[in-house]
């Protein structure tokens, strides 16, 4: 779980809070919250004053940071929190979530956080079964077709909640992943053979 009062690396390119409209000065303490409603994910990057009312909520994730000097180093992932974020998108239905949680999907699986099992049809639909190690539950993922304008399209909703761009080798072309499904036990064993890869 994301513990809320670690620092996460997702430095916010937002100026201002998203409740106030208050200039967030570099150093100051800003709470970030991502919200996962219907019409789909949302960010928002809080002053101090506006993220004291920010709780525990069941249908978002939080975390504080302080705001990035101006020009300071460029904005990175952290994975640890891609996952918690994984998890969050896998629990909605509508399209837009399909969209996100499969090519988060593909990314964790890129970067050995989740081992890919294969690919099969569930109620008339394609999915991808993933599990975060040896001995973990299997993971459902949608497995929406998604175009080369659908994954520019999703990719860049990605990079505005991550506040932070994916590096070009953790992103999959459109359906790279099907490649996997030919043989899925050499994509496993190639995950175990990793000895960074989580058990």
């Amino acid at each position: 779980m994301v513990n809320p009062n670690d620092a996460w690396k997702i430095p916010s390119r937002e100026e201002v809070c998203s409740g106030c409209s208050l200039a967030l000065e570099p150093g100051c303490a800003v709470t970030v919250r991502l919200s996962f409603g219907e019409e789909g994910p949302q960010r928002e990057d809080l002053c101090a004053s506006c993220g004291e009312a920010v709780g525990n909520e069941a249908d978002g994730i939080f975390w504080k940071r302080a705001q990035p000097q101006q020009g300071n180093t460029r904005p990175v992932v952290d994975y640890v929190f891609l996952q918690e974020m994984f998890g969050r998108l896998l629990e909605r239905e509508e399209e837009v979530y399909r969209r996100l949680s499969y090519l988060v999907g593909l990314v964790l699986i890129r970067k050995r956080h989740l081992r890919l099992k294969g690919f099969a049809a569930r109620d008339g639909r394609e999915v991808m079964m993933v599990n975060r190690g040896a001995g973990q539950p299997e993971l459902v993922v949608p497995a929406p077709f998604l175009s080369a304008e659908d994954m520019a399209d999703t990719r860049e909703m990605l990079t505005q909640l991550l506040a932070a761009d994916l590096p070009e080798g953790d992103l999959p072309e459109p359906r790279e992943a099907e490649a996997a499904d030919a043989s899925p036990a050499d994509a496993d064993s190639e995950v175990e053979a990793d000895p960074e890869s989580p058990a």
